[in-house]
């Protein structure tokens, strides 16, 4: 029994020996965090004995994920894994993560802290990690996501990217030094997100296939007061003869749709506000009955830009023909109000769709609907009067407001931001006296002069 004993103990040294792990390092200091975002700490591993070395399943947990490319570390190879921290809570932090590798007898623990002293609207939803999904099937291509950088076509590493497939979402994780992301899905039509930090948010559709397999998506910066300062100054005569803040009333028309004759083409952004104080059932249901209403009526060389905020801004989708009346339709049915709210970044965004695809001599025009009560860390009220009225010297680009709720403060900001944009301020409260505000608004912008 003793040799016995004796022969086993040396066979599980001698295994220990032929496998052993060495990391970078075993605790990560993020430091002071000024706008969390999720951030992803780091950590690399390499096999330095002469036997495969595997990662072992871990339990799901709700603070945090684990990411990696890859569960097994042959002999001399590396394998890097990502934690990402998940939290809505301000100040210091402290996590201790186990891993579980098949050589070892007990986990071996990661740590990571830091101190957040604010936190952006992109850190409050949790991701499905690689590690979920579906492993490649026999002579599957694996799908790698190349992130760059729209201006000078560099790659970008630290991203966020994410896929979607029939309603399901799934996390990519960063392969080698980040030059690509990797995730796991059958071969198909996919949506791809990417999010970094001072970059704009991105969404393309691609279609994923053996031949197909690597999808590159192009991020613009977002700066700010770059941006704002690149907008030419307001000439002096528009902004001294801006009228007075007016609420425009609907008035009846002697056709109920458009001539192409008396109404010029248009291209119509909307930016809609789904947080939870536009969660009260008649504000979003009325705004949708007079959105529906105005899209039966557009016309193919009519095009719609969809963009939702709350917690993050999203484009639905862009610069669509009005020849596509049911995709449309079936996207704004589809709109629900929850989270919070950051209007500001969704107007940058709408100027940029609104340039990109401008329609010379046409009607370019953004309708922004909400209850008026907009967060921003970078803008303030007076910064986005003065965007709007440089965007209209610029390309002509009208806003126009549709208010909801009774706050006077809210209401007043949207009437002078539609003022400033040389849009209307509408007000949709009543059925069926309102369905037709946003059609008659579009009229009376497009009609040929």
């Amino acid at each position: 029994m003793n040799r016995f004993l004796l022969v086993l103990i040396a066979c599980t040294f001698n295994s220990a020996l032929k496998a052993q792990l060495v990391a970078d390092h075993l605790s990560f200091d993020f430091g002071n965090i000024e706008h969390f975002n999720n951030d992803t700490a780091y950590f690399t591993f390499t096999n330095t004995g002469s036997r495969t070395i595997y990662l072992l399943q871990t339990q799901p947990k709700d603070d945090y994920a684990i990411l990696c490319d890859t569960k097994t570390i042959e002999a001399g190879e590396q394998m890097r894994i990502g934690i990402v921290y998940y939290t809505g809570e301000k100040g210091r932090f402290s996590l201790t993560v186990p891993l579980y590798f098949s050589h070892l007898t007990t986990a071996m623990e990661l740590n990571i802290r830091g101190n957040i002293r604010s936190i952006t609207e992109t850190a409050f939803t949790t991701c499905p990690s690689i590690e979920n999904t579906s492993p490649l099937k026999p002579g599957q291509s694996p799908l790698s996501i190349v992130v760059k950088d729209a201006e000078t076509s560099t790659r970008l590493t630290d991203a966020h990217v994410k896929i979607s497939r029939k309603n399901i979402s799934f996390n990519c994780v960063p392969g080698f030094a980040d030059m690509a992301y990797q995730c796991k899905c059958d071969y198909g039509r996919l949506q791809v997100t990417a999010e970094k930090k001072g970059y704009l948010t991105e969404n393309m559709m691609f279609d994923y296939d053996a031949v197909n397999n690597t999808c590159t998506i192009y991020l613009t910066k977002n700066n700010v007061q770059a941006w704002k300062d690149s907008l030419p100054a307001t000439p002096a005569n528009i902004r001294d003869t801006i009228e007075e803040p007016m609420v425009y009333i609907p008035a009846g028309l002697a056709d109920s749709g458009f001539n192409s004759s008396r109404y010029k083409p248009n291209h119509l952004i909307f930016i809609i506000d789904i947080s939870k104080s536009m969660k009260d059932s008649s504000k979003l249901y009325y705004l949708k009955q007079a959105v529906r209403e105005l899209v039966k009526e557009i016309r193919p060389q009519d095009y719609i830009t969809l963009i939702t905020y709350a917690y993050k801004v999203k484009v639905v989708f862009e610069n669509v023909s009005g020849r596509y009346k049911n995709d449309i339709l079936m996207a704004i049915d589809t709109l629900s109000a929850n989270g919070g709210s950051n209007g500001a970044k969704s107007i940058i965004m709408a100027y940029e769709i609104a340039n990109r695809h401008y329609i010379a001599g046409g009607n370019n025009q953004i309708f922004l609907a909400t209850d008026g009560l907009f967060n921003s860390n970078s803008l303030g009220e007076e910064d986005l009067y003065k965007i709007v009225r440089k965007e209209y010297a610029r390309n002509k680009v009208i806003l126009s407001t549709i208010g909801f709720g009774k706050d006077a403060k809210s209401l007043a900001f949207l009437d002078k931001l539609a003022k400033n944009g040389r849009g209307n301020f509408l007000s949709i409260a009543i059925l069926p006296e309102d369905i037709r505000i946003l059609l008659e608004e579009v009229k009376k912008q497009s009609a040929s002069r």
